[in-house]
């Protein structure tokens, strides 16, 4: 089994190594260090303000963080590893203006004098998702529209017709890690319909086959102008390597799909005037 890629951005020497199918990795010149925990980290990115006045924000929190062994090998250095039982598919997105979110399993080093490192494990799936929903029928009052929402294979499907006085029809994915910062989460608009129409649109969870990546950085850094620091929007080029054709807006990158985030599906009909109607359920990704 090939070892996870390294990518680091911290002064101090982080060394990789495999030992029984295991990663483990070396950290030096650690001065003092006052502990590691593990547990599930978020990194979540989000722009404050507008036009000259938007500046990015990140911040990286760590959910419940659990006490983790480490041996150490002569001094200032400690040797540090994933506990299998712990790893899972990464998930998140990245959103064409650089916000988003990004959750995986992380190793928090506290070094003292309020320093952090952190490493993080990005893994592509290793299975097929399972999907499930709440309830199989969405419903406009007063008959309007009815939509069928059944899963299978690992997959989601909405089906149902449309009246011809509708104005427009959508059916609304919601991401929703419960961040602070976006409470309301992040839609994608699976499928929009004009006026009367059948609907028969298949959404499946986001599974990217990559190789497995560790990231090691400051977190009171990230998203900073300090050289050599990680920025939010640099995760998608890490995952699917550099843009041969340069810059450009190609909408919201998601990262995958699955375990930290909540899922709905929404019917919304518009039906001019600034009225609409809406269902919804809840979707459940495994």
């Amino acid at each position: 089994m090939p070892t996870a890629r390294l990518i680091s951005y911290v002064k101090n020497q982080v060394e990789q190594g495999q030992s029984g199918g295991h990663d483990w990795f070396t950290v030096h010149d650690i001065r003092s260090l006052k502990g590691v925990s593990s547990e599930r980290g978020l990194v979540y990115s989000w722009i404050q303000g507008v036009d000259e006045t938007a500046t990015s924000n990140c911040q990286f929190e760590l959910s419940q963080p659990t006490p983790a062994e480490y041996p150490t090998i002569g001094q200032g250095q400690i040797i540090v590893e994933f506990d299998p039982k712990d790893k899972f598919p990464c998930t998140g997105i990245v959103t064409s203006n650089g916000e988003g979110y990004l959750i995986a399993p992380a190793l928090r080093l506290d070094v003292g004098k309020g320093r952090e490192i952190v490493l993080m494990l990005l893994s592509p799936p290793a299975r097929p998702h399972n999907v499930s929903v709440e309830k199989n029928v969405l419903t406009i009052p007063d008959g309007e529209a009815t939509v069928t929402v059944t899963t299978g294979n690992g997959e989601v499907r909405c089906q149902g017709t449309f009246p011809t006085q509708s104005k427009e029809a959508k059916i609304i994915l919601n991401r929703n890690p419960r961040l602070p910062v976006y409470r309301a989460g992040f839609n994608e608009t699976v499928s929009r319909l004009r006026g009367h129409a059948q609907m028969n649109v298949v959404w499946k969870p986001v599974a990217r086959s990559f190789e497995e990546l560790v990231l090691v950085f400051d977190p009171s850094s990230i998203c900073s102008s300090k050289a050599n620091s990680l920025s939010f929007d640099k995760i998608q080029a890490h995952l699917t390597g550099p843009d041969p054709k340069g810059a450009g807006d190609k909408g919201d990158y998601v990262i995958g799909d699955g375990i930290g985030v909540s899922y709905t599906i929404r019917l919304l009909l518009h039906r001019g005037l600034g009225r609409h109607s809406s269902d919804k359920t809840r979707l459940y990704v495994t």
